[in-house]
């Protein structure tokens, strides 16, 4: 489970684990008293239902590319007008 924290009182964020963002080389260090190293990296994050958005690394998934429809899943319909 992710949760929501405050960032700055007028944003919120969403955690993500640690072992998946350095499984994706985004962060190191941050054991045995090292500092905790983070990957400047930009995300795109799109809301694209109700309760519902993606959060791609624009690194690796440049635009449009991201929004190409994967070949294992049905193409998400959009409830919300934007």
């Amino acid at each position: 489970m992710n949760q929501l924290v405050s960032i700055g009182g007028t944003s919120v964020g969403v955690t993500l684990p640690m072992a998946e963002l350095r499984d994706e080389q985004l962060v190191s260090g941050g054991t045995g008293g090292e500092p905790l190293e983070i990957e400047e990296t930009l995300l795109r994050v799109e809301r694209f239902d109700r309760g519902a958005w993606q959060v791609v690394r624009t690194d690796e998934h440049e635009f449009p590319a991201y929004m190409e429809r994967p070949a294992f899943c049905q193409q998400a319909q959009p409830t919300v007008e934007a």
